[in-house]
């Protein structure tokens, strides 16, 4: 929490890059060409204008001039401002495509001067953070909430379905599935001092200790080098203090130093050399998972992944991500003179602080790249700066909602998120849910509606994925939510749109609609969403989707097909399932594995799989071990070829007899099908047998077809029979 206020005093005092305003090099090593200095004229003139399309279009017609020759110092000092300056008036214009163009293109030249010249490592890590709001600008997408499970992280003590969610031991809400707690490392009481005044004084942490799930963050005495030191000398401290974790009945995430790239000066070697100390002695208690926690803004002089002691002593990615807003000096409005835009990108504030999300792509990058779980350590959104008495209610309200419905929506490796539910004297900005009513039902709300957060004592609930991904067909209602992120403080709509039509607009994120599926009928169908917020605007990518008519099961069932009732019944009565995809495959041929699977379900017994076999290993070993399937048929069997329709009928008539079943005669007498003759010897009775029973006959030409091959309609209308044989 130190680092709230450092972070204010070096945003006030970081050195402003008024990118593109002004060229200062001597331009003596590069000879124009003639027709530049017409261009120079024109782009003094649409600078002092203030006309944004005169300055893109003098950029664009300098660049294509002086992209043609060999890069050097001149035409880098040349085509670096006044790409950024393009960049600037395409944003200002709404043009996030070309903002990127220019900016990359502006990076380009920087990067050059970087190497050859002098340092530009400010405008580096500015184009780099303006780059990322205008990405996420273009990620709009339309997301579902599912049943899925999520991804899994085996070891980690990740949850595979849902996100964890807590706050501090000592803050005001409850029944949240996990619970933050602070200790100092070596300070004047033992670890276990701390966790016995937690059990006993805060509710939920005793709760969160037996069977939960617990982040302790240990931080240094010192922030820096000194701190880490003091680490690599404590021994005896770290080994007692582990061994009172690692006795807890609950999950430790142990978050050692955190926002270590936030600190004025901290070694990265020597916060490494500490880390894997720790790590090494919790590698002994299973319930010990290391986290590893930056901040999500460092210290100019550093990158988070400097500080990075290697995946073998990491087991979660975590950050602390803090939201205030009335900044001195922050831009808050889109103007032609505007100087700090690439300063207030890197930090967070001003235009760039409508989402709260996107600070935190480099690090979901990084924990993605590495294949690790990530956390949010600690997160905090101010509802009043203490320093001058400014209400952000507003702007807190909006923070909290925008973050707890997005964070485990748009990044689904993030498994756990901790609240800053606390109060710290002389602190410039509260954060506490206590103390402001508005702020704390935005939190709760946000939770409840995501419903993808586990509550206490839940181990699984709901997961969100992109609607591109969903397969299959779909049925019910579909809770659908939008992520369009824009620079800017404009307030955002977003509009739903199902084959071409308006069906719904929101304004208040996530944008969630739920989508009535039975009302569109049955078919496949075209869904997208258009965001607009100011000048910019964003339309998803389209998403088709298959859908039911009223009344249908599969997609491939036609309510009017013949086979139509036989298939509803054999899926209500729990013997037929489909085909996985939302598809019966009517017309597909059915294998006898498939079939002995299917005629299981009327033994009532329960199958067992073959453990390292095939799916269907156990069924067929079912039907050897009761005497179902004839030596004759045995002699060529293959599970996965398409059954016949006399194997079909010896089949069923072995089952009849295996199992006792008494049946009534439909059909009296012998069956005379015209190609009885065709009928191998070993299913002759059973063809008779199912003749009798109605379960099976011949066609409209008093034929039986004994060689052909039965499709998954017409099993199911024999199916239906032998269900009226068995009484079900």
């Amino acid at each position: 929490m130190k680092q709230r206020l450092r972070r204010a005093l070096a945003a006030a005092l970081s050195v402003l890059m008024v990118t593109g305003l002004c060229c200062t090099a001597a331009f003596a090593d590069f000879t124009y060409p003639s027709a530049y200095w017409k261009l120079h004229s024109a782009w003094d003139e649409a600078v002092s204008s203030k006309d944004a399309d005169a300055v893109i279009s003098v950029a664009q017609q300098t660049y294509d001039l002086l992209s043609k020759y060999e890069i050097c110092t001149d035409i880098c000092y040349n085509l670096e401002p006044k790409c950024g300056r393009a960049a600037w008036c395409s944003e200002m214009k709404g043009d996030i495509d070309g903002a990127i163009r220019w900016l990359k293109l502006q990076r380009q030249y920087a990067q050059w001067l970087n190497d050859n010249v002098k340092s530009y490592k400010d405008t580096l890590l500015n184009v780099d953070a303006r780059l990322e709001y205008l990405q996420a600008s273009k990620e709009a997408a339309i997301y579902v909430l599912t049943d899925k499970a999520g991804q899994s992280y085996p070891g980690t003590g990740a949850p595979t379905s849902g996100t964890l969610y807590g706050s501090t031991a000592g803050g005001s809400e409850s029944g949240e599935s996990a619970c933050l707690m602070y200790v100092t490392f070596g300070d004047s009481y033992s670890v276990q001092y701390w966790i016995d005044y937690n059990m006993k004084t805060y509710p939920k942490f005793a709760k969160a200790a037996q069977g939960g799930v617990i982040e302790l963050a240990w931080n240094f005495a010192t922030e820096g080098t000194a701190g880490a030191q003091q680490v690599l000398s404590s021994d005896s401290y770290i080994a007692e203090s582990l061994q009172a974790m690692g006795n807890l009945d609950a999950t430790v995430l142990l978050r050692l130093g955190a926002e270590m790239n936030n600190w004025s000066s901290c070694d990265p070697a020597t916060y490494i050399q500490a880390f894997r100390k720790v790590a090494q002695e919790a590698a002994k208690y299973d319930n010990i998972k290391m986290v590893f926690s930056p901040d999500n803004v460092s210290n100019r002089n550093v990158t988070f992944k400097d500080f990075y002691p290697g995946d073998q002593y990491v087991d979660w990615i975590g950050v602390s991500t803090y939201h205030n807003t009335n900044y001195a000096g922050e831009a808050t409005s889109y103007t032609f003179d505007a100087s700090g835009y690439g300063n207030d990108a890197y930090y967070g504030k001003g235009l760039y602080d409508s989402d709260p999300l996107v600070i935190l792509r480099p690090l979901v990058r990084f924990a993605q790249e590495h294949g690790k779980p990530m956390m949010i350590s600690e997160c905090g959104f101010s509802y009043v700066n203490n320093s001058t008495g400014a209400d952000l209610t507003s702007f807190a309200a909006d923070q909290v909602n925008k973050f707890y419905s997005y964070v485990n929506m748009i990044y689904p490796q993030i498994k756990a998120v901790f609240y800053f539910d606390n109060t710290l004297s002389g602190a410039q900005y509260s954060y506490a849910l206590d103390g402001n009513a508005t702020v704390a039902q935005a939190y709760r709300s946000a939770i409840q509606n995501n419903g993808g957060y586990l509550a206490e004592g839940e181990n699984s609930t709901q997961t969100w994925q992109k609607l591109s991904s969903l397969s299959g067909t779909q049925k019910g209602t579909l809770r659908l939510a939008t992520y369009a992120s824009f620079p800017g403080s404009a307030a955002t709509s977003v509009t739903y749109y199902v084959d071409g039509k308006a069906v719904g607009t929101v304004s208040k994120a996530p944008y969630y609609y739920d989508l009535n599926l039975d009302s569109l009928g049955g078919g496949t169908h075209t869904i997208q969403a258009k965001a607009t917020s100011g000048q910019f605007s964003r339309t998803t990518a389209s998403t088709k989707i298959t859908t039911l008519a009223p009344g249908q099961i599969f997609s491939d069932v036609a309510p009017n097909a013949w086979y139509a009732g036989f298939v509803q019944t054999v899926y209500e009565k729990g013997l037929f399932a489909g085909a996985g995809d939302g598809t019966f495959a009517p017309e597909a041929n059915m294998d006898y594995a498939q079939f002995l699977t299917v005629l299981s379900q009327f033994s009532g017994e329960t199958i067992p799989a073959v453990p390292g076999g095939a799916w269907y290993d156990g069924y067929v070993n079912w039907a050897k071990e009761k005497n179902l399937i004839p030596e004759e048929m045995l002699k060529n069997f293959n599970p996965t070829a398409p059954i016949t329709r006399q194997d079909m009928a010896a089949l069923f008539a072995s089952f009849l007899e295996t199992y006792n079943v008494r049946y009534d005669k439909v059909m009296e007498g012998d069956c005379a099908y015209t190609d009885a003759a065709s009928i191998a010897d070993y299913a002759a009775e059973g063809v008779n047998v199912c003749y009798q029973a109605g379960i099976m006959s011949g066609g409209s030409d008093g034929s039986f077809a004994p060689q052909a091959t039965a499709t998954r309609a017409q099993v199911a209308v024999t199916m239906v029979q032998m269900a009226r044989i068995m009484g079900r």
